[in-house]
C-alpha cells in the first residue's frame, strides 16, 4: 500500500530551522520519499512511502528533528 503524509508547521523562526533541516536531506537512510519546503513561515514536509511502516518511522524521525530544531533556535 502506497501513502503519503503531509504536515505544515508553523513555528517562531520557521527559516531557521528550515535551513538547519536542509543538511538532514541528504541522507539517503530513509525507506520513503522526502521533500520539505519553507513558505510564508511554514515548514511543510511530506512524506511518501511504500507501505504504512516506513511512513510511520520518517514521521517519527522528521518530527523529532523538526522539534529539535525549534528549541535549538530558541536557546
Amino acid at each position: 500500500m502506497k501513502g503519503i503524509a503531509q504536515i505544515c508547521i508553523k513555528a517562531e523562526e520557521s527559516e531557521k530551522v528550515f535551513k538547519a533541516l536542509l543538511p538532514e536531506m541528504e541522507d539517503e537512510i530513509y525507506k520513503s520519499q522526502i521533500s520539505l519546503s519553507w513558505r510564508e513561515g511554514n515548514i511543510n514536509l511530506e512524506i511518501q512511502g511504500d507501505d504504512l511502516g516506513s511512513i510511520r518511522a520518517a514521521l517519527n524521525t522528521w518530527i523529532s528533528l523538526v522539534k529539535i530544531g525549534i528549541e535549538m533556535v530558541k536557546v
